[in-house]
């Protein structure tokens, strides 16, 4: 019998995968293409379950993984207030998501899921 190792397997299939790496814009578009639908898949897996346990805790802690990436990849000295805003949408996400964990209803994240989509979409249109 092959013996797995589990952390491997878990590295292996919970990265990100970038085509272009030393393109700073599509590394920017995954991230928030994998934030998306790992806020997608939590709301999909909100209510306890069993069955759904791990996919709800799984996309929480992918989608943390990612704001917290996103937050800390904020240049705060291009553009204060953009940054600022920036920060502020990722914090508010990052809050309503853990809130959303503990209760188990859809509330505040999905207004930041509409925030975050549009931010994604206004990312795509700069070449």
């Amino acid at each position: 019998m092959k013996k797995i190792n589990v952390a491997l397997e878990y590295r292996n299939t919970d990265q990100i995968s970038v085509i272009k790496p030393d393109d700073p814009n599509s590394v920017l578009l995954k991230c928030f293409d994998e934030l998306i639908n790992s806020v997608k898949s939590f709301h999909d897996n909100i209510v306890p379950s069993t069955a759904n346990f791990r996919r709800k805790s799984s996309s929480f802690s992918r989608a943390l993984t990612i704001i917290y990436s996103l937050q800390t990849s904020i240049d705060f000295e291009k553009d204060l207030s953009v940054a600022k805003s920036l920060f502020q949408i990722y914090e508010y996400t990052r809050v309503a998501l853990i809130e959303e964990f503990k209760s188990c209803k859809v509330g505040k994240s999905q207004n930041a899921l509409t925030a975050l989509s549009e931010i994604r979409d206004s990312w795509a249109l700069i070449k």
